[in-house]
């Protein structure tokens, strides 16, 4: 395995690692800031949360769902205290109830069920999208660094810096959204678009074949994206005007409907059904490459947007004949 892959595969790994300093009682060991968000990664919160929970429960239990709710943002400069609550041990279902606190103040809490396994000879699913396949798209990378590279983004220091402080950040998952490259000028004028889309992912490396390690993988992928599926209906970016000023969870809840490995390609497809009182709605399903359902989520969020026009001056001082110049070259 190259030298690089080990590396993230440790990344993933550490991301997801706890410590138990007493019964029921575990502390994070690493967190995660995203660049220009409020607190630590809630998807990383989320994923900790499950696996505390996990470590309480008998293996012959699978995760069946989640529902948790974001309380205060996470603060990564201190661990993550999380203390499981064993809510009830059945014959066929387990649950557990976990806070995870900071500084004796609760941040998140989530009530997670377990069940034995049983055999139906009911099922059915939705079926899975027809996109194209990953090896046909760019990674999430590769997309920030043809951003940097653009002629217009370059006479926008904080633009650039943006995608620079991005693509230096240490991302365990490979995302490949299948909506194509971003268009410059649809940074500042995004247009307005149905609220939904679709992106691949997967954990870098190989991870170990534990399948209750997979379904804490795919509980931290569970929050890349899905709140944004809200702006695509209003034509929101964090550069636009009005812009995206605020994007934070409230709730999340995820089911976990059949096995899966979350270091083999998995199809994110996402959608809003409403925004409204600063709150916007968005579903998920997760399907393996064979075109099974094995997730689904849901997640309501604060979205919020202000006026704001320095970006749009600053484009609109850009020399007319650099301007002009750079325009054939700026559309993609």
């Amino acid at each position: 395995m190259p030298q690089d892959e080990q590396r993230l595969t440790t990344l993933i790994e550490q991301a997801l690692e706890l410590e138990e300093i007493d019964l029921n009682l575990f502390r994070s060991k690493t967190l995660w800031l995203p660049a220009g968000a409020r607190g630590v990664f809630g998807g990383q919160v989320v994923g900790l949360a499950l696996s505390a929970a996990t470590r309480t429960v008998d293996p012959k239990y699978r995760v069946h769902s989640l529902h948790c709710y974001f309380l205060l943002p996470g603060d990564n400069t201190i661990p993550i205290i999380y203390r499981v609550n064993r809510s009830r041990d059945g014959k066929s279902y387990v649950t557990r109830h976990v806070t995870a606190e900071q500084r004796g103040k609760s941040i998140f809490t989530l009530t997670c069920s377990f069940q034995s396994g049983e055999s139906s000879a009911l099922e059915h699913q939705y079926p899975m999208p027809d996109v194209l396949p990953p090896e046909q798209l760019k990674s999430t990378e590769e997309k920030l660094q043809h951003m940097m590279d653009h002629p217009r983004v370059g006479v926008i220091p904080k633009l650039r810096e943006q995608f620079k402080m991005r693509l230096e950040e240490p991302i365990p998952i490979d995302i490949r959204d299948c909506h194509g490259l971003q268009r410059a000028r649809d940074l500042v004028r995004p247009p307005r678009k149905e609220p939904k889309q679709y992106l691949w992912m997967r954990a870098k490396g190989t991870l170990p074949d534990d399948p209750a390690f997979h379904n804490c993988v795919a509980a931290y992928c569970s929050d890349h994206y899905l709140l944004t599926t809200a702006a695509l209906a209003h034509g929101l970016t964090s550069f636009s005007n009005p812009r995206l000023s605020m994007l934070a969870s409230l709730d999340h809840a995820v089911w976990f409907h059949a096995p899966f490995r979350a270091d083999e390609w998995l199809l994110y497809e996402m959608e809003s059904s409403r925004t409204i009182n600063g709150r916007g709605l968005c579903f998920g399903r997760i399907y393996t490459r064979d075109g099974r359902l094995v997730v689904s989520t849901a997640q309501e969020g604060v979205i919020r947007a202000e006026s704001r026009s320095v970006i749009l001056k600053q484009i609109s001082n850009t020399p007319a004949n650099e301007s002009s110049k750079q325009e054939k070259a700026a559309k993609l």
